[in-house]
Order: C-alpha cells, then sequence, then structure tokens
C-alpha cells in the first residue's frame, strides 16, 4: 500500500515538472515574440519619426494670391422721420446684406524659429441687394390719418476692405505640402448704402408716391480672423493653395436698429510663391 502510495506520488511529481517546463518553454517564445514585435515598431517608427524632425519649413516667406467666395447674409433695417404737414412721415427700410465674390492678396515672413510667421492680407468683396421701404405718410387735409406706403428700390451697394494682421504657424505635413494656421485682429473699411433724400412725389392721390435715393455711409471698424492655409508646392519656389478663413466685425450705421454684422466664412484657392 505503501510502495503503491510512492509511486503515484512519484508520477504527480513528474507531470508537475513537466508542465513547469512546457509553461516555461511557452513563457518564453512569447516573451521573444513581444521583443521582436516591439523592436519592428522601433524599426517602422524610426523613418517617421526622422522624417518629422527632418521636415522643417525652411523658406523665408511667402506671396499669396486668392480668388473665392464670402458666404452668409446679414439684416440691415433702418428708420427715419421727416416732418410733413405739420407731422411726421416715418420710413423704415430693411434689406439683406449678402456675401459675394472674394479677391484676396497678402503675404508673410517668418519671425522665429523655423515655423512661425508674421503674415497681412488684403480682401475685398461686395454685393448689392433690394430695400424694401414701408412708410407711414401724413394726411395732407385728415389730422392723425397717416397713409402707408410699401415701395422697393433696388441697388443697395455694399462693399467690404479688410486687413487682416496674423500669426502663422506653418506645418510641413509630407513631401511638398504645407499647412499654415493663422489668426489674428482684422481691420474693416465698410461702404453701405442706405436709404435717404426721402421726398412725396404726389399728395393729392390716396396712396402718395415716394422718392428716394441712396447716400454711402463709411466706416472703419476691428475685428478679429482666423482660418487655414493649404499650399502645395509644383515648381520650386512656386505653388498653388487653398484659403479658408473666418472674420468677424461690427459697424454702427447711422439709423440702424441694430449693428451691421461684417466679415463672414471664405473660401478661395490661387497661387503661392515662396521666397
Amino acid at each position: 500500500m505503501v510502495a503503491c502510495f510512492s509511486r503515484v506520488t512519484m508520477a504527480q511529481l513528474a507531470d508537475a515538472a513537466l508542465a513547469r517546463q512546457l509553461s516555461s518553454a511557452i513563457g518564453d517564445v512569447i516573451l521573444k515574440m513581444m521583443k521582436a514585435g516591439i523592436l519592428a515598431l522601433c524599426i517602422c517608427a524610426a523613418p517617421r519619426a526622422a522624417a518629422a524632425q527632418t521636415m522643417q519649413w525652411t523658406d523665408k516667406g511667402f506671396v499669396s494670391v486668392n480668388f473665392g467666395v464670402q458666404a452668409g447674409s446679414h439684416d440691415l433695417t433702418t428708420t427715419s422721420t421727416f416732418p410733413l404737414y405739420d407731422e411726421q412721415a416715418s420710413v423704415t427700410t430693411s434689406q439683406k446684406v449678402k456675401g459675394g465674390a472674394l479677391f484676396d492678396i497678402g503675404g508673410a515672413y517668418r519671425v522665429w524659429g523655423n515655423n512661425l510667421l508674421a503674415g497681412v492680407s488684403f480682401t475685398h468683396t461686395s454685393s448689392d441687394a433690394d430695400a424694401t421701404l414701408n412708410a407711414s405718410i401724413p394726411d395732407p387735409v385728415v389730422t392723425d390719418a397717416p397713409r402707408s406706403v410699401n415701395t422697393t428700390l433696388a441697388g443697395a451697394n455694399h462693399s467690404e476692405n479688410a486687413l487682416h494682421l496674423d500669426v502663422i504657424w506653418m506645418m510641413p505635413v509630407a513631401n511638398k505640402l504645407d499647412v499654415g494656421f493663422f489668426a489674428g485682429p482684422t481691420i474693416f473699411f465698410v461702404k453701405q448704402d442706405t436709404v435717404t433724400g426721402l421726398t412725396q412725389a404726389d399728395v393729392i392721390e390716396p396712396v402718395p408716391t415716394l422718392n428716394a435715393s441712396f447716400t454711402e455711409v463709411s466706416k472703419t471698424t476691428v475685428g478679429f480672423n482666423a482660418g487655414i492655409d493649404v499650399q502645395y508646392l509644383v515648381g520650386k519656389k512656386w505653388g498653388v493653395g487653398g484659403l479658408v478663413r473666418y472674420s468677424w466685425g461690427s459697424a454702427d450705421i447711422d439709423g440702424a436698429s441694430d449693428s451691421l454684422t461684417v466679415g463672414g466664412f471664405q473660401i478661395g484657392g490661387g497661387f503661392r510663391y515662396r521666397f
């Protein structure tokens, strides 16, 4: 009985030793595979890291010319009054100030390190719209009996010239392909047509006729802008690019109930020259 017990114990010990050896061998194989995988990752990542370190923006600066569009529209409502028949006539005009074709020209120069540039650009956009007039005109005979007049006046022009002063971070992302991230203040020079020169042409008819004309109002205001400029070199010094910018400002127009929002979302493309 004792001999049988000894034989079983020895068999168990042999199995346990074999299991330990097998487990150790499997662990060694897994460890070697992990080491091989890490080494392979390091070998694959080394060229990319080296390339990222060597891809520096080495030019001194660039000049850009873009053509595109400024999207969006903003409402402009003005109210004016004038004396008539010992009473006050009032006129409310409303129009949509729309976006339009965009022209952009600018440049930048490297000021610190390999990637930080100071830039300046000029943009121009313009549009025209119809102005809707809603007037309350006193009656020439009956007091406190105003008459309503509704009409439309075409050709209200809107023009925006903007000067953008930006800090730009140029980042090479691939061979010949660079991306610039920029932001900074914007000075807007706004010209807006508003309805003035209101006169009543006919006082006999029940519904009077109004004569109106536009007067150009000029305003200067400060806002901001931010965006992305993508550049791809076709030649050694010149290439093509795309521009996405958002600019915003607010101008106070005489007689307007609210400030006029200027700027908007801009997208365009054009040419780049490096120096």
